[in-house]
């Protein structure tokens, strides 16, 4: 069965969150429009790319300071509707905003669901700001692989068995 597509002109809220334990959390990329609540599932990867691609845009215009941070909280229920493969963000200086294009991870030759909103340059502001937060809470980078320290368990790979 096919996931559902959505497309959103504007939306009301956009905020990202982590549920579990440092090294087993499930990230969530979830977007609220006046009758809909939609929640994706997403890698951390994923989120620390956008977050750092945001922050490559905020870097070259003009941002205005930030306000009072909104609730970033995600809202229950969280059930993602599925999981994000590819994300591509786009600013236009025109509108100062951004269009968010998503699409599903699929198997091989199965059709991907896509996903299309438009959010404002604070809202993407907050969502940059939060998600760096969330990312930092957890594990902290290996210096050596840059995995995450602890690598279930076991030994850095690029020490190759020694210690």
């Amino acid at each position: 069965m096919a996931s559902r597509s959505f497309d959103f002109e504007q939306i009301s809220r956009v905020t990202a969150g982590a549920i579990g334990e440092p090294g087993k959390r499930a990230f969530y990329l979830q977007l609220r429009t006046a009758g809909e609540l939609v929640s994706l599932a997403l890698e951390k990867d994923q989120l620390r790319a956008m977050t750092e691609r945001l922050q490559e845009v905020f870097a070259r215009v003009a941002v205005p300071a930030a306000g009072a941070a909104p609730n970033m909280e995600l809202e229950e229920p969280i059930t993602p509707l599925w999981r994000v493969g590819f994300i591509t963000l786009t600013y236009s200086q025109d509108e100062k905003s951004f269009e968010i294009s998503l699409v599903e991870l699929v198997e091989e030759g199965a059709e991907p669901a896509t996903g299309h909103f438009q959010a404002s340059l604070a809202q993407m502001q907050a969502l940059a700001t939060h998600a760096a937060g969330l990312i930092r809470a957890g594990r902290p980078p290996c210096p050596m692989c840059g995995g995450p320290i602890d690598h279930d368990g076991g030994v850095c790979p690029r020490l190759n068995g020694h210690h």
